[in-house]
């Protein structure tokens, strides 16, 4: 069963699980109640069955202990997984902001224009 996990992402966010999403605007991340694509951690974990074998087991496990030895980040930013169309990236956000006026970048834009607000490590972005 999972240990509540009493690292960095303290305090509850304003938008949970699938109506929380991420936008980008100069630099800094917010997560914001939207569709999904914004999720902190911890992983899951699950009991071992076929779908979540002993090797998903201990891999997650070892994430989840690496994740909890991050720092809490000196500006109140937490640690969230960030959904985009080419895979997860993992990011300070602030939580419960709003999406308010001016150019932002989501996870629905072009991936081209993802990959360049995000700074992502991409050298060809596919689709999944």
């Amino acid at each position: 069963m999972p240990k509540e996990n009493k690292g960095h992402q303290g305090g509850p966010p304003a938008c949970q699980g699938p109506t929380c999403d991420w936008v980008h605007r100069k630099g800094s991340g917010d997560c914001v109640d939207g569709t999904g694509g914004c999720v902190p951690p911890p992983l899951l974990e699950a009991y071992e069955s076929s779908f979540h074998d002993k090797n998903l087991q201990e891999a997650t496990k070892k994430i989840n202990r690496i994740l909890a030895r991050i720092p809490e980040d000196a500006k109140g930013r937490q640690l969230s997984f960030c959904e985009t169309n080419m895979g997860l990236v993992l990011g300070w956000v602030k939580h419960g902001g709003k999406v308010g006026s001016g150019p932002v970048v989501t996870r629905r834009d072009e991936d081209a224009k993802v990959i360049k607000a995000l700074k992502l490590k991409v050298k060809e972005a596919k689709k999944r």
